[in-house]
């Protein structure tokens, strides 16, 4: 079955119910919790049209005229995006907050060079970006998936053909060469997707290897007959729309996807597109309607813009959009997409645009590559621009910690009494757009997410005689220099070994993916191999996220009681031997946008970003519990520092607390440094030997 080269109503008509799915499901998520599946419906109709295509010239020509094709989806799909791209960069500038330049200009750049995918299914196991915010152009990552099929299709069939020549001659063969190609193809994606989505979900959902089984599945309909009755036609069409509305309904951001599951939504299309190839002009009279067909002619510049449009009527709002904002955007973008497609793409793919004085596909390279030049010279000015002001906070920082130690972050609350003459500094440290990236980190302290390898470091001599070991996870990891300065105050010896979202516990901890619930058992047995081969120290600190300690309970509600207990069960042993467990209470969680806030709102960052202590602090805390239930443990609780009456605080003496929603900058951990040194002398001092 060929696709029509006369105008497939049917095809336009699911491109629109495709973009208005996506377009529903970003605006109002709750209420169509599976539209992204529209992302699916599009990779199904662009595997059939594309093969369609190059199928047809094959069989005409015996072979296909690969970078012809690529030119010409070049001048279909890149002067549209490139200007959406521009703009998206502009407005990153103009309007998104200066701590997340450095992410949506990147990805701004990943998108022009059609890697945003990459760099998502990279970030996506990044522990550190997993909490990326949404970014302006975080969409283009399914643009970038298309134009890697482009490039690989034609490959893939003109291979086909050339080995269907060499058997032998014969259209039939040729044919059917193409056919095991695709075929071949879709299979081995369909085990891939599969696979991957139950191993690591977030790599899977962006990877190209795990949707290409999706244009496949669309690419297999060019070699099917048509339905043979219109019976048959109008059954396959009603399944099919009926498929898809459902799994836009039922599905949701929960679903591991794509997967098998993925085959819902996709064979639906499959089915609506092979149906349509067969209706009438009477059974496309629902499908025929302007608006409808409206939608499907500008489709695609509906997917470029109604994003970024999105994301910043937000930033300009400075909060979520209402009702009356969302009919907004769908108007503006409806409206822009015209436009678009009217004035930019039409012209441009018809030939009613001359280039350097001509038309022909190969001129379009010049305007394209100083379209991306313009977009990476806007997203390289800015990147180069939060380079600076890193350097510049750095050096504030530097400056700040050595002439005003005494009543600087935490020191702020702890010496309230001696703090409180003492005028606030007109700056805070670090610069609140460089807070996440505030952080001392050695990476031979800690595992990472999947690696079952234990790193130790150490500070303080060799030779000391008080030796402490300093355990857990990420927010271990970000006091890394208070510990430090325990060490260096009192000339103790400080070891520490650390694990990205895996902490001390005989617990076993849920985790997305089974390999990374593998990696952190393994790395603590690792530990409590290496802690028995070591004398028994003085005092071992622990400390994880409140947030990444879920463990696997029989029963859910029994989950806090088996935290505990796998708290008790990993200390036993080192307590026995003589070793003081001092508990280190984790921060307060905040909210997921706490740096995004105190960015735009750096005055008033203590009432418009703070969070009251009763929704940011965990209770019960089972590390609280555990430390009750046990001899030798004492509990360092430091919300009193973070939460002065009550509510827990963004910036404190002059230093922004949080890198993230829950991890904190180093310029902070710094000033926790003689509040731990007294905390932990005081545990040490309490316990008789």
């Amino acid at each position: 079955m060929h696709p029509s080269q006369t105008r497939r109503y049917d095809i336009q008509a699911l491109r629109a119910l495709a973009v208005g799915l996506v377009f529903a499901y970003h605006l109002w998520p709750s209420r169509l919790p599976g539209g992204f599946i529209g992302v699916d419906v599009f990779f199904v109709i662009s595997g059939f049209l594309i093969t369609g295509m190059l199928v047809r010239e094959a069989e005409a020509t015996g072979s296909i005229r690969v970078v012809a094709f690529w030119l010409r989806r070049a001048r279909r799909l890149l002067p549209a995006a490139l200007i959406v791209l521009a703009v998206a960069a502009v407005a990153t500038l103009a309007l998104a907050p200066a701590n997340l330049w450095p992410q949506f200009l990147r990805e701004i750049l990943a998108s022009t060079f059609y890697v945003q995918n990459w760099l998502l299914v990279s970030d996506s196991v990044d522990y550190l970006a997993a909490n990326n915010a949404a970014s302006p152009v975080q969409h283009f990552w399914t643009l970038s998936a298309e134009e890697q099929f482009y490039a690989v299709t034609p490959l893939v069939l003109l291979a086909s053909v050339l080995l269907a020549r060499l058997l032998g001659p014969g259209p039939g063969r040729r044919r059917r060469a193409l056919l095991v190609g695709v075929a071949l193809v879709t299979v081995i994606s369909f085990a891939v997707s599969v696979w991957l989505t139950a191993v690591s979900p977030p790599q899977a959902y962006f990877a190209t290897v795990t949707r290409a089984w999706e244009f496949g599945l669309g690419a297999l309909l060019v070699f099917l007959p048509a339905p043979a009755s219109s019976l048959h036609a109008n059954a396959a069409v009603a399944a099919g729309i009926a498929g898809i509305v459902t799994s836009a309904f039922l599905l949701s951001g929960g679903t591991p996807f794509p997967g098998w599951i993925a085959a819902w939504p996709v064979v639906s299309a499959a089915a609506a597109i092979w149906g349509g190839s067969a209706l009438g002009r009477r059974g496309l009279r629902l499908a025929r309607l302007p608006p409808i067909q409206l939608t499907g002619d500008v489709s695609y510049s509906i997917y470029l813009w109604h994003w970024p449009l999105i994301i910043f009527g937000a930033y300009l709002l400075d909060r979520p959009l209402g009702v009356v904002e969302k009919v907004v955007v769908v108007a503006a973008t409806f409206v822009l997409a015209t436009i678009s497609t009217r004035y930019i793409e039409d012209p441009i793919r018809h030939g009613r645009v001359r280039f350097f004085g001509g038309t022909s596909s190969p001129r379009i390279l010049v305007p394209s590559a100083i379209g991306m030049a313009l977009v990476v010279l806007i997203a390289g000015s800015g990147l180069l621009a939060s380079e600076s002001r890193r350097a510049a906070s750095a050096q504030r920082v530097a400056q700040v910690t050595a002439t005003e130690p005494d009543c600087l972050g935490a020191m702020a609350i702890w010496n309230a009494a001696a703090c409180s003459a003492t005028p606030p500094s007109s700056n805070v440290v670090p610069d609140p757009a460089e807070a996440p990236n505030d952080s001392w980190n050695l990476p031979e302290c800690w595992a990472t997410v999947e690696s079952s390898e234990l790193h130790v470091c150490s500070f303080g001599p060799a030779d000391a005689t008080v030796r402490l070991a300093a355990i857990g996870d990420s927010h271990s990891n970000s006091l890394l220099v208070a510990y430090r300065a325990v060490a260096e105050a009192n000339h103790w010896r400080v070891d520490v070994a650390g694990h990205n979202g895996c902490y001390w516990t005989t617990a076993v901890q849920r985790k997305p993916v089974q390999a990374m619930v593998d990696a952190c058992e393994a790395w603590k047995r690792n530990l409590e191999a290496w802690l028995d081969g070591q004398p028994p120290y003085a005092a071992i600190l622990v400390t994880f996220a409140r947030e990444g300690a879920e463990t696997i309970a029989p029963d859910p509600r029994h989950e806090d009681q088996v935290t505990v207990d796998g708290l008790l069960g990993a200390w036993g042993p080192q307590m026995s031997r003589g070793s003081t467990i001092v508990a280190i209470r984790d921060n307060p969680a905040m909210e997921a946008d706490v740096v995004t806030c105190v960015v735009r709102h750096v005055a008033t960052a203590n009432t418009t970003c703070a969070r009251p202590e009763r929704e940011a602090v965990r209770s019960p805390d089972p590390l609280v519990e555990a430390v009750q239930r046990a001899d030798r443990a004492r509990l360092i609780d430091l919300t009193s520092i973070y939460c002065p009456q009550h509510l827990c605080l963004t910036i404190i003496g002059g230093v922004v607390i949080y890198a993230d929603r829950a991890h904190v900058t180093s310029t902070w951990a710094a000033s926790l440094g003689p509040i731990l040194t007294n905390q932990i002398a005081g545990a040490l001092a309490a316990i008789t030997p």
